[in-house]
């Protein structure tokens, strides 16, 4: 084997070849960069599975035979809604409050329901809903109010 002289700087023919097998070729590689892109931009949009997101829940998952996930899986902590399976990509729709925050009439209207609820116990009547104050509306009801003072006392406070 022969070494390159020293000194020789080898280049490239100035015109790109021609030719049917170099037309081929061009084509071939354009194919190969198309495909290449494709792939990466498909590999861009796919999801990550669960048991790569979140290592520490699922540490003994093998995704081959798909054993070794916990049982029973775990929720997400954020939205406390979603169960996170393995091989599955859980979208969390972010914090969601456990209890609904109310407007100011909500809050009015419930403070005065209190407070009619307040005056019945300490009047000692019993607070009707309806405000009617008839407690035989419905005819699946038992209550019948007594009418007259020969009720017997059976020792409950609000009867004295």
């Amino acid at each position: 084997m022969r070494a390159r002289a020293r000194g020789v700087v080898g280049t490239l023919p100035d015109k790109e070849p021609t030719g049917f097998y170099a037309d081929a070729a061009k084509a071939i590689l354009r194919q190969r960069r198309v495909k290449a892109i494709a792939r990466a931009e498909a590999r861009a949009n796919t999801p990550i599975p669960n048991y790569k997101c979140y290592p520490f829940l699922f540490p003994n998952f093998d995704p081959a035979t798909g054993k070794g996930a916990p049982c029973p899986l775990p929720k997400c902590t954020r939205c406390r809604d979603g169960v996170l399976h393995p091989m599955e990509h859980h979208n969390c729709p972010g914090f969601t409050p456990m209890f609904v925050e109310h407007d100011d009439a909500w809050k009015e209207r419930t403070e005065e329901r209190r407070e009619h609820i307040r005056e019945a116990m300490r009047n000692g009547t019993f607070y009707d809903e309806n405000e009617s104050g008839d407690y035989c509306e419905g005819e699946d009801d038992d209550w019948v109010e007594c009418e007259d003072d020969d009720c017997e006392d059976d020792g409950d406070p609000m009867w004295e």
